[in-house]
């Protein structure tokens, strides 16, 4: 028995201990890893159009007798998307003093991989290999015959020196070069149709034709956007960590929303068209139960339990023990607004339960993205 026991201590490659329960344990030589606690992300995209650079907006309903919608400066939100990010837990912090072997983790603290590499280091160093294989010296080009003061192809578009563009005043107002420019976007639009129904005078090839409208569509968009500015979009990433409790759902109003002003950050100030946005995660309990009968009772894995015990008898029973990683739970998440509603499945990181990994010789690879077990060799 005592050779038993010698021969399975030599076969331990890692020591893993718990830094809530061995807050005094030395560290020297060893890795930190943490199990993922899931964020959420939720991408709301909101559009506005700008007519900071369109001086004829007060005349487009006039000029172009386009629909005042396309001057309107309110702000619209136009999709909203949730998604997961797993973090470190802070609650949940193990220190690993490492034999031999290999234990991977990533710039987060979250464990990819036990006794072998991960598969983001295999394709890292695939990569790698391959680039340092092929590295060839790429020519450069030594010689402009542009922007340089010694040739006669010098550009005068630098500070200081004048283009080649007339630099006449316009002194005509502003309402008589919204007209004229009205005018012009007229005259590129009927060309624009004489090209296509092939009456534009002249004989050109098909590649010319191509070249032509292309041209015209250039100049019929910049004109365009002179009355009507131009349609910006924008996405705002908000971070939410849902605080589940047991047979209760999380709902919380992520931020106040205004078409006349934006974002509100402010909930006592708001005005009379401001709504609010509103983040609700409801947990499946049946999915959770059997999430974690399927995996206890078909994987071999054991709980993280302390087998009845409690206080300082628990903490020592769980001060040395093998790799532990979480199982994902699903969660309904939901954003909803006035207007509509956005529903998904994300997987939950705390909401699974914590399982260890056998203390023996073992070769395990974690996703990189929900931190679930994908490969599991017991040597």
């Amino acid at each position: 028995m005592l050779g038993l026991v010698a021969l399975f201590s030599a076969c331990s490659q890692y020591k893993v201990y718990s830094v809530k329960d061995s807050p005094s344990l030395p560290v020297g030589g060893g890795i930190l890893y943490a199990l993922p606690k899931t964020q959420l992300c939720v991408e709301v995209t909101v559009q506005r159009r700008d007519l900071s650079q369109a001086p004829y907006s007060q005349y487009a309903v006039d000029y172009l007798g386009v629909d005042e919608s396309y001057v309107d400066t309110a702000f619209r939100l136009v999709g909203i998307d949730v998604k997961g990010v797993n973090v470190a837990d802070p609650d949940n912090y193990y220190y690993i003093q490492v034999n031999r072997g290999t234990v991977t983790v990533d710039d987060r603290h979250l464990l990819l991989a036990v006794g072998t590499e991960s598969n983001e280091q295999k394709v890292e160093n695939a990569e790698r290999k391959a680039e340092n294989s092929g590295r060839k010296a790429q020519p450069t080009a030594e010689y402009n015959l542009y922007d340089r003061i010694d040739t006669f192809y010098t550009r005068y578009d630098q500070p200081e020196r004048p283009s080649m563009l007339s630099s006449r005043k316009d002194v005509r107002s502003v309402k008589q070069r919204a007209a004229a420019a009205a005018e012009r976007l007229e005259e590129v639009q009927s060309k624009q149709q004489e090209l296509l129904n092939g009456e534009y005078e002249g004989s050109y090839s098909a590649e010319a034709v191509k070249y032509l409208y292309a041209h015209l569509h250039k100049q019929e968009v910049e004109l365009i956007a002179l009355f009507c500015g131009e349609v910006k979009s924008e996405t705002v990433k908000f971070y939410v960590e849902p605080q589940l409790r047991r047979n209760e759902d999380m709902c919380d109003t992520l931020i106040w929303f205004s078409p006349q002003y934006g974002f509100i950050g402010d909930p006592d100030r708001l005005p009379n068209d401001a709504f609010p946005l509103i983040c609700s995660v409801s947990g499946d309990n049946e999915m959770r139960q059997a999430n974690r009968f399927v995996k206890y009772h078909t994987s071999g894995y054991t709980q993280n339990s302390s087998s009845g015990r409690t206080g300082t008898a628990a903490a020592k029973f769980r001060r040395r023990k093998g790799f532990r990683y979480r199982i994902p739970s699903m969660a309904t998440v939901e954003v909803t607004t006035p207007a509509y509603s956005v529903s998904r499945q994300i997987p939950l990181s705390q909401l699974g339960p914590v399982v260890e990994l056998p203390r023996r010789r073992i070769k395990a690879v974690f996703d990189a993205q929900t931190l679930d077990l994908r490969e599991l060799d017991r040597r």
